[in-house]
């Protein structure tokens, strides 16, 4: 009997010690800053600089598009930075209360590095993920394939998440939607092509593009630019996700949401 207790307190210490060293492991990989955002935090002395040159890129897109025609524009990640260092405490406050702070992009030739600083309680890490950016066959409607969803360098599941994107995207006046494919959940981003201070409208967006440091737009505005709609580039296919289609899938029925929160 006491060699029985003898091995059941020596195996109870083993996978006490089992579960220390994992605990300790998580905590470790949720300290690991990615490199990009290290850099890229290192520039704040730049980013009023970077703010003025954005609101002169958005100044002659203004213009472009008060014109009937073709537009372009183009954005560095330095400016796309600036702008989001003052939206997300403007646009998503409940984001910036809960401890989200200096959310950071950087653009490598093919997809978007982006990540958050999230400070809350005990939790002190930065949330990263890769954004891969197509068109869609549906005008200002994006595709964003996320992946490397990470808390440090701990991996998290997008499919938990879902829900909560959803709903505070809507809050900051986003409309996000889902397309479920076998390689993941899509999500649909749709872009304002409104707006009262265009002279013609709507702006339709036709191309992404994206290189080392920046991203370029281009597309055209006026009556006829919906239905003269032509895309170029990477175009994401639909699987899940139906166009022109009442949503059947409520919030309430995505991954990461409770049933009493249905939008």
């Amino acid at each position: 009997m006491r060699k029985l207790s003898k091995r059941l307190t020596l195996v109870a210490l083993v996978i006490m010690g089992l579960i220390s060293c994992s605990s300790w492991w998580a905590v470790q990989q949720t300290k690991h800053v990615p490199d990009f955002y290290a850099r890229a935090t290192q520039q704040g002395a730049s980013t009023h600089l970077a703010r003025e040159r954005l609101d002169a890129e958005v100044r002659q897109l203004q213009k472009d598009v008060a014109r009937l025609g073709s537009w372009r524009a183009a954005f560095s990640d330095q400016q796309i930075n600036a702008w989001l260092a003052e939206e997300l405490p403007a646009k998503f406050p409940r984001l910036a209360r809960c401890g989200a702070k200096q959310p950071r992009i950087m653009i490598d030739g093919e997809k978007i590095h982006a990540a958050v600083q999230f400070q809350h309680g005990r939790i002190d890490t930065v949330i990263s993920c890769e954004v891969n950016v197509e068109l869609t066959q549906q005008p200002n409607m994006i595709a964003l394939r996320l992946s490397n969803l990470r808390a440090g360098a701990l991996p998290l599941p997008l499919q938990n998440f879902l829900g909560g994107i959803t709903r505070e995207a809507a809050r900051g006046g986003l409309d996000v939607r889902w397309d479920m494919t076998e390689t993941g959940p899509i999500a649909l981003v749709t872009i304002p092509s409104e707006d009262p201070r265009y002279v013609y409208r709507p702006a339709v967006i036709e191309t992404v593009n994206l290189v080392r440091g920046a991203m370029y737009l281009s597309g055209h505005a006026g009556d006829e630019a919906v239905d003269a709609f032509m895309p170029s580039g990477p175009l994401h296919q639909f699987v899940s996700y139906k166009p022109g289609k009442k949503e059947t899938l409520q919030v309430s029925q995505l991954p990461g949401s409770s049933r009493s929160e249905i939008r």
